[in-house]
């Protein structure tokens, strides 16, 4: 929820528009709510991740309207904090690529990269998406209102650590900003705010992982803008211990500045707003609740054989530690296969060498330190 604002106060600050006076600076409160779903099934689990939807959604707002109070306060900082990851963690695909920087253009660089064009410079790579919208020069009149549209792509890991990358664009502004952030072990989320002249003002923004596509219509440019769902619906982990909730804070930095960066009229302040998305956990289970063979039933002695076996975990939450193994007579396997994730079936290549001649019962074995064991077996004949 932080990239989106510091991005777009970026955007709103990277504008080229003259400075007004401040106005009604200890008026304004943040306004937030944060939503974490479970992606299957209607609870998390207690003793076990699962994947999970994360939405956010944030506004600053004043207690009246245009033109009682005409004047927000540009952001500086957003920083926003989430449950420990004890309890909430960002788990970038090990395969899927990083977007890099220079594809995105470094803070405080603004580029007017349109979303298809952005899409392009980084396909694979999108986790998520989100709007915004934004106040021209700190106005709130409606005629400076504008909108915009956020990609979120994957960072990688920096340190062990999760990193969300964030590029905004503004169709009504033809200017696009980018700005990133690392999940902390202790849920935070922080966002600086780059110090661009003339500053503008984050109204509102809605920030989805993976999220779902979204359509905007741009009626002024004779346009659809598609913002595609994040590619990896496994990206957010979640679990819920009892009842306890997802408890999360919102903290923002206000503060205006001259053309150059520096501060001008009262001093900055920070708006804020706390709460808890409600949540209930389940014990889960997983469960090795399948294993299929298929393969050569004739093959020569002392000569290679694959076959081919199918892993399936049946349970709710992953199986760990699973383990294959083949025995019998002549023949010889044993190798790790990892984590198989609820309702998951893992295919592995199996490459034997038997040693006997004649009738050969093998004996496929599928084991996990918390899912129990399953077997399948197979009549191999074995000739010279």
């Amino acid at each position: 929820m932080r990239p989106f604002i510091s991005t777009f106060a970026a955007i709103m600050v990277a504008l080229s528009l003259a400075v007004p006076a401040v106005a009604g600076a200890s008026d304004e409160f943040a306004e937030a709510d944060i939503g974490i779903t479970p992606r299957s099934g209607p609870n998390f689990f207690s003793n076990a991740f699962s994947a999970a939807n994360w939405r956010v959604e944030t506004a600053i707002e004043l207690p009246g309207t245009f033109p009682e109070y005409p004047k927000i306060t540009p952001m500086k900082v957003a920083d926003l904090g989430f449950p420990p990851s004890s309890a909430l963690t960002f788990n970038p695909k090990p395969s899927m690529p990083v977007c890099p920087d220079d594809q995105l253009g470094p803070p405080p660089t603004a580029n007017s990269i349109p979303v298809p064009t952005m899409l392009a410079r980084c396909p694979g790579s999108l986790i998520g998406n989100g709007t915004a919208i934004f106040g021209l020069a700190q106005s709130t009149s409606p005629l400076a209102t504008r909108d915009g549209e956020i990609l979120v792509f994957n960072g990688g890991l920096v340190g062990g650590l999760p990193k969300i990358k964030i590029y905004a664009y503004s169709y009504d502004t033809s200017v696009g900003i980018y700005t990133s952030a690392i999940l902390q072990p202790d849920g935070q989320l922080l966002f600086n705010i780059p110090q661009l002249t003339s500053d503008s003002s984050v109204r509102s923004l809605n920030l989805s992982i993976p999220g779902e596509e979204v359509v905007l219509p741009k009626p002024n440019f004779d346009l659809i803008v598609t913002l595609p769902a994040g590619l990896d619906p496994n990206y957010v982990q979640a679990k819920c211990v009892g009842n306890a909730g997802f408890p999360w804070t919102a903290d923002f930095i206000l503060g205006s500045r001259d053309n150059g960066g520096n501060p001008i009229g009262p001093p900055e302040f920070t708006v804020s707003d706390i709460g808890t998305e409600a949540c209930t956990g389940v014990v889960g289970r997983a469960t090795i609740g399948s294993v299929q063979v298929s393969g050569p039933a004739k093959v020569k002695r002392n000569k290679v054989a694959t076959y081919s076996v199918r892993v399936r975990n049946s349970g709710t939450i992953a199986a760990t530690g699973v383990r294959l193994t083949v025995s019998g007579r002549g023949i010889s396997f044993n190798a790790p296969v990892g984590t198989i994730n609820a309702g998951v079936t893992r295919t592995v290549s199996v490459k034997v060498k038997p040693k006997s001649i004649g009738k050969i019962k093998a004996t496929f074995k599928a084991t996990s330190g918390n899912a129990g064991s399953k077997t399948a077996t197979k009549t191999v004949t074995v000739t010279k």
